[in-house]
């Protein structure tokens, strides 16, 4: 299921940043998920593959993926290798008062990427990268005096660094496919975000694409620790939520909208993956919604 990170979507709205340093925590599911704000995400060791939007990434140490959070992403880590890696969430209100406003949308630029854009930080220059994401923890743990304008300048240089490297250097690559195998589940996960409405049988995908299907399915599960069915219905639900909330139209027109076979396999499937019925959700969520207004 598509879910929204609520915790980082907490932080934000209190401290408009959300940070950690050198993470090696790890989690029993790690879901496709979104949120507000934007994510500068530093990889540090381990051995993972990195969805965001349509494209998969398998991440070098040195590697940091520059991204917008409504943008769908999850990293798919082995439990083999410690995953370690250090990130920030922010928002671009936090640095309203730090640049021109002409001077912000350049450094913001560089989120433009639907799939999120890739740097690539030599030995030497990761030490630097490294104590910009502990001297925000640091500021934000500590509370001193001024630790807000401290986080801002630090973040800002970071940007600034990146932008640069961006502007300058070969070293960004907003596609990055490190094997064929990688390119293929790409392939296949762009062409089920177009057409996750649709009933498309395997034989179909298979051939559409030029893949062996067999070799698809094995693929997808390996690098996206979904198989193509389960993405699928996945993917509708995170869109029915949207419709739901964001539209007046009848659960039955949802549900063909979407390609669910029936009103009830709908309904069983959204319940499944949300906890509750899509009447239900609909009801709870514009409650809160009025309730906080």
């Amino acid at each position: 299921m598509l879910t929204i990170h609520t915790p980082t979507n907490m932080a934000l709205q209190e401290n408009e940043i959300y940070v950690r340093s050198e993470a090696d925590n790890f989690q029993d599911e790690w879901p496709i998920h979104t949120h507000n704000g934007y994510e500068i995400h530093y990889f540090i060791q381990g051995d993972a593959t990195f969805l965001i939007g349509d494209r998969i990434y398998k991440p070098k140490p040195g590697d940091m993926f520059i991204f917008r959070g409504g943008v769908p992403h999850r990293i798919n880590p082995s439990r083999e290798i410690v995953y370690k890696r250090s990130f920030v969430n922010f928002t671009e209100i936090l640095l309203l008062d730090m640049l021109e406003l002409s001077q912000l949308e350049n450094l913001m630029s560089i989120f433009r990427h639907p799939d999120g854009l890739l740097v690539h930080w030599s030995p030497e220059e990761r030490e630097y990268i490294s104590s910009t994401f502990k001297g925000i923890k640091e500021e934000m743990d500590a509370r001193s005096a001024g630790c807000k304008t401290m986080v801002k300048l630090i973040l800002t240089q970071l940007l600034l660094r990146i932008y640069r490297k961006m502007t300058t250097e070969q070293s960004v690559d907003p596609i990055l496919i490190s094997s064929q195998k990688q390119s293929s589940v790409s392939r296949v996960l762009h062409y089920l975000n177009q057409n996750y409405a649709e009933n498309v049988s395997l034989d179909e995908l298979s051939k559409t694409l030029h893949l062996n299907k067999y070799y698809i399915c094995h693929s997808f599960k390996e690098t996206t620790g979904y198989t193509i069915s389960n993405y699928v219905i996945r993917k509708r639900v995170a869109e029915a939520k949207k419709l739901l909330l964001s539209t007046d139209a009848p659960i039955l027109s949802i549900s063909e909208t979407l390609g669910f076979n029936t009103p009830v396999y709908f309904s069983r499937a959204f319940k499944q993956y949300v906890g509750v019925s899509p009447q239900l959700f609909r009801k709870n969520e514009l409650l809160h919604v009025s309730q906080n207004h």
